[in-house]
C-alpha cells in the first residue's frame, strides 16, 4: 500500500500545481480520485493523501474549490431537498456538520481525521462547530441553532480549553435573505472573554454535576451563533432564567484570538466568496 500511496501522491503532483487555473482544478482532482477507492485505504493514508492534495492547492486554487462545494452540497442540495419537503412536510436541512469540516480544511489546508465520531476535527488537534439556520424552523416558526460542546467526563469537558484552534461555522440568511456561510476562527489562549466564561460555566454548572453522583454524567455547553438575518458579529451565552449563568456577547471579529477566515454568500444561485 506504501507504493500505491506514494504512486498515488506523485500521480497528483503531475496534475496539479500552483499554475494551474482554478477553474481547472476540480476536474483534474476528480480524474484523479476516480483512480482510487478509498473505502480500501486506511485512516492514516487518508490523513497523508488530503495533507498532501491540501498543500498542493494554492489560495485562489482553494477558493474556488470552496465555492464549488457550497454549490453541489448547498445551493444545489437545498433546491433538491426543498422539493421533497413540498412534497412530505419532512425537514429538509442539510447536515452541514461534515460540510463545515470541508470548507475548513480547504481555507487552512489541514486535513480532517479520515473519519467520523470520536477524535478531533482536524489532524492538529482543533475542533470544528456548525450552526445551520437553514430549513431548521420548530412549530412556533422560530430557529434556534447553536455550537454544543458536550461532555460527558471531566476529561472531556476539560478538553474545550486544550484545542488548538476553535472553528465556528455559520450557515444562515443574511438581511437581504440571501444564504450566507462564515467561519470564524478562535484561539482560546487569547479569547479571555470566551475562556473565562467556559472556566466559570465549568465551575457553576460543569464540576458540581459530575461530583453528584445522583445526577447523570453529561452536560452541555452551548454557544450561540450571531442572529439569522443580521450583520452581528457576536455570539451569546447564557439567559435570564434561573440558574443560569448571565447573557453575554461574545465577539467574533475585530477582538483578540477571533477572526473571520472564512465568508460566502449565495447570489442569485451564484457563490460568491469575499473573505478567504
Amino acid at each position: 500500500m506504501e507504493e500505491r500511496i506514494l504512486a498515488y501522491c506523485e500521480l497528483l503532483s503531475s496534475l496539479i500545481n500552483h499554475n494551474t487555473p482554478a477553474d481547472e482544478v476540480n476536474g483534474l482532482l476528480e480524474k484523479a480520485t476516480s483512480m482510487l477507492t478509498i473505502d480500501e485505504v486506511t485512516i492514516q493514508d487518508r490523513v497523508r493523501i488530503a495533507t498532501y492534495a491540501l498543500k498542493l492547492l494554492s489560495r485562489e486554487q482553494r477558493k474556488e474549490l470552496a465555492r464549488i462545494l457550497i454549490e453541489e452540497q448547498i445551493v444545489n442540495q437545498r433546491k433538491m431537498l426543498s422539493h421533497w419537503g413540498t412534497l412530505t412536510a419532512q425537514s429538509f436541512i442539510i447536515d452541514t456538520g461534515y460540510i463545515a469540516q470541508h470548507l475548513v480544511s480547504l481555507q487552512t489546508q489541514i486535513s480532517g481525521q479520515g473519519m467520523r465520531g470520536k477524535g478531533d476535527d482536524l489532524c492538529d488537534g482543533s475542533e470544528v462547530k456548525s450552526a445551520n439556520f437553514i430549513g431548521s424552523l420548530d412549530k412556533k416558526g422560530k430557529t434556534a441553532p447553536r455550537w454544543d460542546f458536550s461532555a460527558n467526563n471531566v476529561a472531556k469537558m476539560e478538553q474545550f480549553l486544550r484545542y488548538r484552534m476553535l472553528y465556528l461555522t455559520s450557515i444562515d440568511l443574511n438581511p437581504d435573505n440571501n444564504c450566507r456561510i462564515r467561519i470564524w476562527q478562535l484561539d482560546l489562549n487569547s479569547h479571555p472573554i470566551l475562556r473565562d466564561r467556559y472556566i466559570e460555566w465549568m465551575n457553576v454548572k460543569g464540576y458540581p454535576k459530575f461530583n453528584d453522583s445522583a445526577i447523570r454524567h453529561d452536560v452541555n455547553f452551548q454557544l450561540f451563533p450571531p442572529r439569522n438575518k443580521t450583520n452581528e458579529t457576536f455570539a451569546r451565552h447564557g439567559s435570564n432564567r434561573y440558574g443560569e449563568l448571565p447573557p453575554i456577547q461574545i465577539p467574533l471579529e475585530n477582538v483578540s484570538g477571533s477572526e473571520l477566515i472564512f465568508k460566502a454568500e449565495v447570489i442569485n444561485d451564484e457563490v460568491v466568496i469575499s473573505v478567504f
